[in-house]
């Protein structure tokens, strides 16, 4: 994972949690359906304009930082909150900065993020590294690929990568690999909690989050969010 580098940060957090309800059908036996929980909701945002590109070239300069968590039921275990999404807003338009699919990140303009994931809520374990720059700081158990490891996948999703290597290598699986869609100024990178070993039953995960940007084929980190504390907490706390 490119090392993170900076942030300042201002927090507006929802957290909440519902017992899934028993819907009935008026008269017979009913069928039971799961009420989805409300969204749990945390936005960060960073100051503009203070990327950097090292070896030339765009500069992707990250400015905020949104996690979204909802109950979708895909897993059936019981959890009831099974899916987190990570929008990631830039000062510049992004639309067309991404490599194509099945391509690998290239050049000195093509954007490359990854994001990391500490999926235990313990900032002392893990194997990738913060943005922080404190020395040994290594909270995330996983990252996503930023284009090169192996390239962006054929279905326009990236490689999720684990503390032996990518969980998932094959045809397109996107329950197991980070789900990408882009639009505008905003990137948003989609999770299956399930394939990242995150079962926390009724509880509201407590997954920690950092992103960086590269540009280009040297992987150059232009910029990395958050610095003054270790990760992004998507239950607000």
């Amino acid at each position: 994972m490119s090392c993170f580098r900076r942030g300042v940060s201002a927090a507006t957090s929802l957290a909440a949690v519902l017992a899934c309800a028993d819907c009935s059908g008026g008269g017979g036996g009913g069928t039971s359906t799961p009420t989805p929980p409300p969204p749990v909701v945390v936005t960060r945002t960073f100051p503009a304009n203070v990327a950097v590109a090292a070896g030339g070239g765009t500069a992707w300069d990250i400015i905020g930082v949104k996690t979204t968590l909802t109950g979708q039921f895909e897993s059936g275990g019981g959890n009831l909150y099974d899916t987190l999404r990570v929008d990631v807003t830039f000062s510049q338009d992004v639309a067309n900065a991404l490599p194509l699919p099945g391509q690998p990140l290239s050049g000195l303009n093509q954007l490359g993020i990854s994001i990391g994931l500490d999926t235990d809520g313990n900032p002392n374990t893990g194997t990738y590294e913060s943005c922080s720059g404190n020395p040994g700081s290594l909270p995330f158990e996983y990252k996503t690929d930023q284009g090169n490891d192996p390239n962006r996948l054929s279905d326009g999703n990236y490689t999720i990568i684990g503390p032996s290597g990518p969980i998932y290598v094959g045809s397109s699986n996107p329950a197991a690999e980070a789900q990408t869609s882009v639009a505008g100024a905003t990137i948003s990178v989609q999770f299956f909690l399930g394939s990242l070993g995150v079962a926390d039953g009724s509880a509201v995960p407590k997954i920690g989050i950092a992103v960086s940007a590269a540009n280009g084929a040297e992987n150059g980190t232009t910029d990395c969010v958050p610095t003054s504390y270790i990760e992004i907490l998507t239950d607000g706390s």
